[in-house]
């Protein structure tokens, strides 16, 4: 029976980083990943990427939402019928799992009854969760539906934020353990071998149609000044949830990973066009944004 392990989290909280260090821990295992974006290209797949692991990518929604619910469930089907030991699943950021359960058991005469949940990873951001979990209904969820929660981060904050994390985690979720981490350096073994138990129904997902946030993908044609682009994305950044992707720069290929105004800036060695997806709750205002800084800062050469 193939074991599914899913990982949750806000969106830049540590998942991806979560996701490498899973297939490298379980490197001797036959893997199959699903990789789910809210944006209409799927740069996770691009960065857990190598060969012999079967990557199916979904974006431009929630895997647990109506709007793209159909092709989770024919991924999962198709993924019952290799002959793969673990299946991991990256939830995007703002996903609610609550119906993770009920959709699995859904499809049992489908798939053979070939998969078992093994536990759900929510990854917690060490630096925003406190502001934002009584914010959005998902992040909660995210923590109600986990078998683990690692609180990540740890070196960005101090010891009384830790604790308040993890009070507001226990009052969420009493069961769940708890792990701190830097880096999601973690023994993965540890929790994946001695989750929690499950202790928190199946229920109908907060994620919707209406509940949707905005997504954007910025291009450019040519090399941007490296530190133009930074000015950009800082320009847009404080109305945003996530900024990621990847940009040409005159200093090469780099990486870009933003969660609200904390902003990181990469080399990447590869040769990706400049494509950012920029996630945000305000869709007007956000394409205005893009729109006039690309103006004032570049001269118009980001463009949606």
């Amino acid at each position: 029976m193939i074991q599914i392990v899913l990982l949750s989290g806000f969106l830049g909280a540590g998942k991806t980083t979560l996701m490498q260090r899973l297939l490298d821990t379980y490197k001797d295992h036959k893997i199959g990943v699903i990789i789910n974006e809210f944006g209409k290209i799927n740069i996770d797949a691009k960065l857990v990427s190598r060969e012999g692991i079967d990557i199916a990518e979904l974006s431009n929604g929630s895997i647990f939402c109506a709007c793209i619910k159909d092709k989770f469930v024919d991924g999962l089907i198709e993924m019952a019928k290799t002959d793969i030991e673990y299946l991991f699943i990256e939830a995007s950021g703002l996903a609610d799992p609550s119906n993770m359960g009920e959709i699995v058991a859904g499809i049992r005469r489908e798939t053979n009854d070939n998969l078992q949940i093994s536990g759900s990873i929510c990854v917690v951001d060490g630096v925003s969760f406190l502001e934002l979990v009584d914010m959005l209904p998902a992040l909660e969820r995210q923590v109600k539906h986990a078998n683990a929660v690692i609180v990540n981060k740890m070196d960005l904050i101090d010891e009384n934020t830790f604790k308040d994390i993890t009070d507001k985690v226990a009052g969420i979720n009493p069961a769940v353990k708890i792990y701190a981490a830097t880096h999601c350096n973690v023994d993965i073994k540890e929790i994946t071998e001695h989750f929690a138990p499950d202790t928190a129904d199946s229920e109908e997902t907060t994620n919707t149609y209406e509940s949707r946030p905005s997504t954007f993908i910025v291009h450019c044609d040519e090399p941007i000044e490296k530190e133009k682009l930074v000015e950009f994305l800082r320009s847009i950044a404080g109305s945003s949830y996530r900024i990621k992707g990847f940009a040409r720069t005159d200093e090469g290929t780099v990486e870009v990973s933003g969660v609200v105004n904390n902003l990181v800036i990469s080399p990447w060695d590869g040769d990706e066009e400049t494509e950012i997806v920029v996630i945000s709750s305000v869709g007007i205002r956000m394409l205005s944004l893009i729109t006039e800084n690309s103006k004032r800062i570049t001269e118009g050469r980001f463009y949606i």
